[in-house]
């Protein structure tokens, strides 16, 4: 009996812990497998630093009503996107600001920004999700790397690293041609 006491209160905390929402809301736009994935980081992220990381996405709204609304506590990050105006934005505690550079995230500089880039891209029929995933990886895996973890279930930066090398390595190959037709019409006179 003691046995199946323990079992049952192990299991039972498990979850607890793998089990709560870290999207708060999401208004029927996210896609199952998306919320799961966020669900993971999330829980992961705060099991190991004790940072709550919540996404809410709305279809409309205010930004500062929709954030009041969570009341969060201590050790939070709330990032929020409002579909039919376009707007995103990361609110949190003063403590975990500290642990991920929000600029960065939130530039509209596809080298650097991880959210609005792909949301002002025409490209495919589903960017909120991938904006949304994109971003709160981002996050998740700044606050983790300024904490010193290792995130198991983040999607990693390889993506932007090909990318950046792509763009250097063709803007290289570019600017090698510009300079050889400079130097043969300056030769050629």
């Amino acid at each position: 009996m003691k046995k199946f006491a323990l079992i049952f209160i192990i299991l039972l905390w498990q979850n607890l812990a793998w089990g709560a929402n870290f999207v708060i809301n999401d208004d029927g736009i996210l896609s199952q497998k998306v919320s799961q994935k966020l669900n993971e980081i999330g829980s992961e992220l705060y099991q190991k630093s004790g940072i709550n990381l919540v996404v809410g996405v709305y279809k409309d709204g205010e930004l500062g009503m929709l954030f009041k609304e969570q009341n969060l506590s201590s050790l939070f990050v709330f990032l929020a996107l409002i579909k039919d105006k376009q707007k995103v934005e990361i609110f949190s505690d003063t403590n975990t600001s500290k642990l991920f550079n929000k600029e960065q995230i939130l530039s509209v500089n596809p080298e650097s920004g991880s959210i609005i880039p792909i949301l002002v891209s025409k490209n495919g029929k589903d960017v909120y999700n991938a904006a949304i995933l994109n971003g709160y990886a981002d996050i998740a895996e700044q606050i983790a790397e300024s904490l010193n973890l290792k995130l198991e279930s983040g999607i990693g930066s390889s993506n932007k690293t090909t990318l950046n090398f792509l763009r250097i390595f063709i803007y290289g190959l570019i600017a090698f041609f510009v300079l050889i037709i400079f130097y043969k019409k300056v030769k050629n006179g």
